[in-house]
């Protein structure tokens, strides 16, 4: 009987400590973004529209319309210049059965339908067909969880799920508090992330494109 409350309030005093161990995901996370910024990007949480909603995201309990969103991190990059030709837009990334009305450029970007600032940007762009035909091209070569990019006159910026394969969002297992790991090297370079190379050379790419289209040479 003692050994069982010893046990129990073992796991008691534990727990809370378990529950508050980051997680390899929160682990790769941290390192990604603080990896991100020495690049020149400013990171912060954000979201998009999902175009994929079922019919119960669509509505309230009570008949009300909602506007379901996807959480994600922006990943903004400043041009260097301020391109005053440039009509600012979201292109949106478009999933294979959109379930809202939308307005391509391209295969698998967009703008919302029902977004008319958005609508009359996207007309702009397909009034130069070379600028939107370079930018399709390149957006193609972004990560496939960049759910939309954003064009202003001064920055670009990405918006980005941040999927990892390699990192788990399970917390650390018990026997990691008695006998802990020895602490892994904080991740310093592209080559310890390639997602995040990915999506740098995407985003360079994307940036030398609107420079090239909108009044300054790549």
């Amino acid at each position: 009987m003692e050994w069982f409350i010893i046990v129990l309030a073992l796991g008691v005093a534990i727990g809370p400590i378990l529950y508050l161990m980051p997680s390899d995901r929160d682990r790769y996370i941290t390192g990604l973004r603080a990896l991100a910024r020495k690049l020149g990007y400013t990171v912060q949480l954000d979201k998009v529209p999902k175009l994929d909603p079922s019919s119960d995201e669509r509505v309230t309990a009570g008949g009300g319309l909602r506007q379901p969103a996807l959480a994600c991190a922006r990943y903004q990059l400043p041009l260097g210049v301020t391109l005053n030709n440039l009509m600012p837009i979201t292109l949106l990334r478009i999933p294979a059965q959109a379930t809202v009305p939308v307005e391509r450029l391209g295969a698998n970007w967009g703008v919302l339908a029902a977004a008319p600032a958005q609508q009359r940007a996207l007309a702009h762009w397909r009034t130069h067909a070379p600028a939107a035909a370079d930018l399709v091209a390149v957006l193609s070569q972004l990560p496939d969880d960049v759910l939309a990019v954003q064009f202003e006159k001064r920055f670009i910026a990405g918006f980005w799920a941040e999927q990892s394969p390699a990192a788990t969002a399970g917390k650390n297992q018990s026997i990691a508090l008695f006998w802990p790991r020895s602490k892994p090297k904080s991740a310093q370079t592209l080559a310890e992330f390639p997602r995040l190379q990915l999506l740098d050379t995407g985003m360079r790419q994307v940036l030398n494109a609107v420079k090239k289209h909108w009044g300054v040479s790549a």
